[in-house]
């Protein structure tokens, strides 16, 4: 009896609900003018939206390099990290938890601002003819048109889209330079992306995607370019301020070993006909001060020839595995492509909307 009585109340709990499923569709079919209105009005919403959000046609290239520092390997240096640690030029052969370039640090070097404004204003060769590019950047790419252009609230920055920079360093832009190149980079770094090819390899991938296929592959190997001459540069710093003070030291003593060997000739020559006593201890004296001199040069040159070995084998070796090949891969941006979610969203708003307005009427009557 229990038995029959259950199965009696699950038939009438699958009626209910197929009755209510039934009732549901003939209040939406009952509202079926209201919902063709809230899909014609997402559908022109996505329109409008992606209209608005226009972008034109990108270019996206990359490249794929492997950095080799030249220090890493302490067997291949040799000799030359006893060099390094006589003169006091880091650890040769040992990683160290503050590098610059070690881990994650490597990502935000390149996207650094400091290396943006190197990149933007070194020389380029475009159509045969040198520009600096950031000059070129903004004459190539949509910023002008885009964050410069204006809208109904804000004025075109005609200041900004006509101004010329001219070759200088980082350090002597005025404010409105400053604020050209911060508008600049801001676009520039999204544009930017590097990853590695690999989880657990070196190889990395530099990428950009702008709006000229020509600007995406000048800009590409402008950063790399700018990328490794910043490397080279904080690697080998400290070898190179002691390599000039050893050059230096070489050339003074080059200067007292020739004006040795002046006086010495001098003394020489006239003692061959000298009838005084004292001319062969005064040639003794020369040459001993010859001899001295003359050691203390070729020791001199032996270390400024060292160490210019050691800067060789500390200069990280950049190698590319594929550069940027023309054509690029082009992405269109297409007008009305969002147009089926718009659609979507405004038939689900439509529907919560009648089955709030239904509830609400039930609950008043």
């Amino acid at each position: 009896m229990a038995e029959t009585q259950i199965i009696q109340e699950e038939q009438i709990n699958t009626k209910e609900l197929f009755q209510k499923i039934v009732k549901f569709f003939k209040l939406i079919g009952s509202e079926w003018r209201l919902l063709l209105i809230s899909i014609a009005i997402g559908t022109l919403g996505s329109i409008i939206f992606d209209i608005k959000n226009f972008k034109e046609s990108q270019y996206y290239g990359e490249l794929h390099f492997n950095l080799e520092s030249g220090s890493s390997n302490q067997n291949a240096m040799g000799s030359f990290a006893g060099i390094a640690s006589a003169f006091g030029v880091g650890n040769m052969g040992g990683s160290q938890s503050n590098d610059l370039f070690s881990g994650g640090n490597f990502t935000s070097v390149i996207s650094s601002k400091a290396l943006y404004e190197r990149a933007l204003m070194k020389e380029v060769v475009v159509n045969n003819r040198k520009v600096l590019f950031i000059n070129y950047y903004k004459d190539s790419s949509d910023i002008s048109r885009k964050e410069w252009a204006g809208d109904w609230f804000k004025a075109a920055n005609t200041a900004a889209i006509k101004f010329r920079f001219k070759p200088k360093s980082p350090d002597q832009f005025s404010k409105p330079e400053n604020e050209i190149v911060t508008a600049i980079y801001e676009k520039l770094v999204k544009q930017t992306t590097m990853a590695p090819l690999d989880k657990n390899g070196s190889i990395m991938v530099l990428s950009a995607n702008t709006n000229s296929e020509m600007l995406t592959k000048i800009w590409l190997e402008t950063l790399l370019k700018t990328l490794e001459e910043f490397y080279i540069e904080v690697r080998t710093k400290k070898t190179k301020e002691i390599y000039d003070i050893q050059v230096g030291r070489l050339r003074e003593l080059e200067g007292k070993l020739s004006s040795a060997d002046r006086q010495l000739a001098i003394t020489t020559y006239q003692n061959l006909n000298a009838v005084d006593p004292t001319a062969p201890m005064r040639q003794q004296q020369q040459n001993r001060n010859n001899s001295f001199i003359s050691n203390q040069y070729y020791t001199q040159m032996a270390s400024v020839e060292n160490l210019r070995m050691l800067l060789i084998h500390q200069t990280p070796l950049f190698t590319m595995l594929q550069p940027v090949r023309l054509p690029l891969i082009r992405k269109d941006y297409i007008i009305g492509g969002s147009s089926k979610l718009g659609a979507f969203l405004g038939f689900f708003i439509c529907v919560v909307f009648i089955i709030f307005r239904r509830t609400y009427q039930e609950l008043v009557s």
